[in-house]
């Protein structure tokens, strides 16, 4: 894995473009993969700083983002999303069988955040290739450490804030799989659900500015899909967008409280028929979060113990 991270890293963006400002930003995550992975050729896509004439909150027209990435996935083995926003999903319409099997076949690493988590569940969906839920651009010196050994393949450790049910009697494991909460409820939300084994899998959520009708909603969906009464734990992060202010405790505190009282029932009936769901609140994964903010290996592998210690691999 780290043989072929060492060749081409590419930077693109299928949803909303950088602002030019965060150009110095860019230049400087670029340098540091290079210098950490010893990246032999950096690609920068030709609409990281774009803006579509016709839809202004995308960085190119549908076939322009989608011939990028068709072109990256051929070319790259670490593959960056610059930017969240919106976009993403009007890939899913160009990407086909063949790009999905140049994907499990070539198995780059993918890493992006917010938005790109639809193409990310997309890519594991098809391609069972494991992927990294991540906005790269945070990397800082409480992030890039853990985030290069996660990519070479090494285990990396995070610690929750708290256990919002009884904590589970001993240590439980399974495949990450989520990111951010209306964005993965899209991605199931089709004519034809995604399926998967969801009882193998452990799901992580975080949003940004959802208030309670919005939870709600989100929420019946992932009942609606048989989430809920067949997931092996949920790891739930910051519901809104991260700052120091009073605003934010309190939202955050009343999110929390919602999601386990509308759980409530969900939660008594699996204890009932003795397949407790296992809830973790944790403070380090959501939007505007810049300390030991947690990437997650999506596809990949996670442990969490009962002290509430995290441990991701990218590997099963």
């Amino acid at each position: 894995m780290s043989e072929k991270i060492l060749q081409k890293v590419g930077f693109i963006a299928p949803s909303t473009c950088l602002p030019r400002n965060a150009k110095t930003m860019l230049n400087r995550t670029a340098k540091l993969i290079r210098r950490r992975l010893g990246a032999e050729e950096i690609y920068f896509s030709p609409y990281l700083f774009s803006m579509d004439e016709q839809i202004d909150h995308v960085t190119a027209s549908t076939d322009d983002r989608s011939a990028d990435f068709k072109t990256v996935i051929r070319d790259c083995d670490l593959i960056i999303s610059i930017a969240g926003g919106t976009g993403a999903e009007d890939l899913a319409f160009k990407i086909d069988k063949i790009d999905y099997r140049v994907i499990r076949n070539r198995r780059p690493i993918f890493i992006g955040f917010s938005d790109f988590a639809f193409l990310l569940s997309e890519i594991y969906h098809h391609a069972r290739v494991p992927v990294v839920y991540f906005p790269t651009l945070k990397l800082g010196k409480g992030n890039a450490k853990k985030i290069f050994r996660l990519i070479q393949g090494e285990e990396v450790h995070y610690q929750g804030k708290r256990w919002l049910t009884p904590p589970p009697p001993r240590r439980i494991s399974g495949i990450p799989i989520g990111g951010n909460l209306s964005t993965f409820v899209n991605f199931l939300n089709r004519e034809k659900p995604p399926k998967f084994s969801w009882r193998r899998h452990i799901l992580f959520i975080e949003d940004i500015q959802v208030d309670v009708e919005d939870l709600h909603r989100l929420l019946a969906a992932l009942r609606r899909h048989g989430v809920l009464q067949k997931i092996r734990g949920i790891v739930i992060g910051s519901m809104y967008q991260y700052s120091r202010n009073h605003n934010y405790k309190k939202n955050q505190r009343d999110a929390l409280k919602f999601i386990l009282t509308y759980l409530g029932d969900v939660i008594r009936a699996r204890r009932k028929h003795g397949s407790p769901l296992p809830i973790l609140a944790v403070s380090n994964f959501g939007h505007n979060i810049t300390r030991d903010l947690m990437a997650v290996p999506i596809g990949g592998r996670v442990t969490i113990s009962k002290s509430k210690k995290i441990t991701f691999r990218l590997g099963k």
